[in-house]
């Protein structure tokens, strides 16, 4: 079943982005056909950085709902294997006002998609309350993917969410659990400055060696840790393809 994957969080600056990024980065890799989105239009840092790269990225404000009937039209016109969108934060409120308003689960259905919901954790409350709220909202017309981001561990670990009786609801649907591993800070930066996607971080494109290393040992972990909600996120469509042909 193809995916319409769509990334939020209770607040700006859990890592939504980073893990968008490398989302977008394996589904280019593996050759699926995708269209991914910049939900965050006031400050678009997945546009800026992916707009040239693969398939690109589009600018939508899903919120607006001349924009969202935009995003309905482009996905039934084109059919991708993989939708994804980079929710802005601390938009739940309005993001379920849009999921009544056109049916979401049910269009998704009917035009052969699986919904994902992507939930990246930093160490705060909000986020796991906010997620609760949308697992309340969504219940099992969807499929879940918690995202543990380490760049907010520094050895705390995330217990807060691991007391949670949002991981026992997500746990009871069948949601999987993942890792975002941490890029180190002056690399990441540095990517930031350039615009420039994780896997086009090479010497040829003008990346120190010890700069590339590092983000190339990155997207190693995360890969491996994309691969365990692989199904969910969209990423063996190309595995089903080649064993198709």
């Amino acid at each position: 079943m193809k995916r319409i994957v769509m990334i939020v969080g209770g607040k700006g600056g859990t890592g939504k982005t980073a893990l968008t990024r490398l989302e977008v980065d394996e589904l280019h890799t593996q050759g699926i056909k995708y269209i991914a989105y910049d939900a965050d239009t006031e400050n678009p840092e997945l546009y800026e950085y992916y707009k040239e790269f693969g398939s690109g990225v589009r600018l939508l404000n899903f919120l607006e709902v001349a924009e969202a009937k935009r995003f309905f039209s482009e996905i039934k016109a084109e059919s991708p294997d993989v939708v994804v969108i980079d929710m802005p934060g601390a938009s739940g409120n309005k993001t379920r006002e849009i999921i009544t308003k056109f049916g979401l689960f049910k269009i998704a259905n009917d035009l052969g998609y699986r919904v994902t919901l992507v939930t990246v954790l930093n160490l705060g409350f909000s986020t796991i309350t906010s997620m609760m709220t949308m697992v309340d909202f969504c219940q099992d017309q969807v499929d879940y993917v918690v995202v543990k981001n380490l760049c907010w561990d520094k050895g705390m670990g995330f217990g807060r969410w691991e007391s949670s009786k949002t991981k026992v609801k997500v746990a009871e649907l069948k949601g999987i659990e993942i890792e975002l591993p941490e890029l180190e800070d002056s690399v990441f930066d540095l990517l930031v400055d350039k615009s420039m996607p994780y896997s086009l971080a090479t010497e040829d494109n003008g990346i120190p060696f010890g700069d590339y290393l590092l983000v190339s040992a990155f997207l190693d972990r995360a890969r491996l840790e994309l691969k365990k909600a692989g199904v969910y996120l969209g990423l063996t469509a190309g595995i089903s393809k080649r064993k198709a042909k």
